[in-house]
């Protein structure tokens, strides 16, 4: 095996043109470098006092000082050649030598010193002609220097951690933003909605509730009195005061309108009931939602009124209802006792919608529903029988003016 050193007493070892190591004498290419070397030829002239100075031309080298033996010295190095590319191992980063002839020249951080004027300066060659390997890096995290502050960008390019937080930190902030108004809008969006389709549901319901035609089942039976409202056949009692009352009847329905803040009453011509089932159809159609409408029953004369006795069904235009007993004080005269009311029930619509009325009067129980619901059951001996009449009430307490319309009269026997 050949050894790179030469034997004792021999010529001294070859030493690379590029880096300056010593080579065997018997290889081209550098085992550090790889650089091409050539053989020197054993006859060559060898320059006396040669420099070996760096291939860089940056620092210099000591010179070799004469040998005892005389003006030969060491053998100077060959001079550098330029290496065919046919001879330049594969795979390796050396430069070609023509670039390293330069003079030394500052390095720049690529790209960012951070605001700093931060200049790595090109290390020279050390005495044996050997270029520092490790000044070939940036400094590493350890090697930065004290203008550089902790966490700015250091020689492996690790980014200032607090700029790097402010812009992790800043889209989170707006995502989360972004997140919680979103939510406010969704969940506005939904109470709203919910509102709406509530408020929705309450006007069908309540549009329902007084435009629903309710189902009424009647007796099957032949009725004791019954009438359309078509003309005045039956017999009416048509007479009118204009500007104080006025009683009408056409196109399928009896109108009674009062002026003067007073009750108006229609009887049901020529007949008396006792038990029966009555079933009509009735509306305010005009005046305050104070103002009343209903049906007198069982009702009898008194000595200052053809109405001074009975029972009496009364609605108003506000949903509520009441039920009187008309009685006789000591004179002789007609009082009027409330005794249900005024009480609300949904089942009863309000102005300008029609209820469906149904009585039932067996004996001394008397049944009153509205639009199919039961209303009421009130309960008293006091009268058997009498009339029956259909009434507008335009009270004391409202303005003047109220009307009211009656269709499909009909009254049953009990069975």
């Amino acid at each position: 095996m050949s050894s790179m050193y030469p034997p004792p007493g021999g010529l001294p070892a070859r030493r690379c043109a590029r880096c300056g190591i010593p080579m065997p004498p018997d290889v081209v290419n550098c085992g550090q470098c790889g650089a091409y070397n050539a053989i020197p030829q054993p006859n060559g002239p060898v320059p006396p006092n040669t420099n070996f100075g760096p291939p860089w031309g940056s620092a210099q080298a000591g010179q070799y000082p004469p040998g005892p033996s005389g003006p030969w010295g060491p053998p100077g190095m060959p001079p550098v050649q330029a290496v065919p590319p046919q001879y330049i191992p594969t795979g390796n980063n050396v430069m070609p030598p023509s670039q390293f002839q330069r003079p030394s020249q500052p390095l720049t951080t690529s790209g960012q010193n951070f605001k700093r004027p931060g200049q790595f300066q090109q290390p020279g060659l050390d005495n044996y002609g050997n270029f520092p390997a490790q000044n070939f890096y940036a400094p590493s995290s350890s090697a930065v220097s004290d203008n550089f502050q902790s966490g700015y960008m250091n020689g492996t390019g690790v980014a200032d951690q607090d700029e790097e937080e402010d812009e992790r930190h800043g889209p989170r902030i707006g995502l989360i933003l972004g997140v919680i108004a979103l939510l406010i809008v969704l969940v506005g969006g939904g109470f709203l909605g919910a509102a709406l389709v509530q408020n929705r549901a309450r006007n069908n319901n309540t549009t329902s509730s007084s435009t629903k035609t309710p189902v009424i089942t009647t007796p099957t039976v032949k009725p004791l009195f019954s009438d359309t409202f078509v003309n005045n056949s039956a017999g009416w009692d048509l007479t009118s005061a204009p500007g104080k009352f006025s009683v009408a009847i056409g196109n399928g329905r009896l109108t009674l309108e009062d002026d003067e803040n007073k009750l108006l009453p229609e009887v049901v011509p020529g007949r008396s009931f006792g038990d029966f089932q009555l079933e009509l159809d009735a509306m305010l159609t005009k005046g305050d939602k104070n103002s009343g409408y209903g049906v007198y029953i069982r009702a009898g004369a008194s000595q200052d009124s053809y109405l001074g006795v009975y029972y009496r069904f009364e609605l108003y235009g506000d949903g509520t209802y009441a039920i009187f007993k008309g009685t006789l004080d000591s004179s002789g005269n007609t009082q009027s006792m409330k005794v249900q009311g005024y009480l609300t029930n949904a089942a009863i619509a309000l102005e300008g919608h029609p209820n469906h009325i149904t009585i039932i009067a067996r004996g001394s129980t008397m049944t009153f529903k509205v639009n199919g619901q039961t209303i009421t059951t009130y309960t008293d001996d006091s009268y058997k029988g009498g009339s029956i009449a259909l009434f507008v009430s335009n009270l004391p307490q409202t303005p003047p003016g109220a009307q009211a319309t009656f269709s499909n009269l009909a009254i049953f026997p009990l069975t």
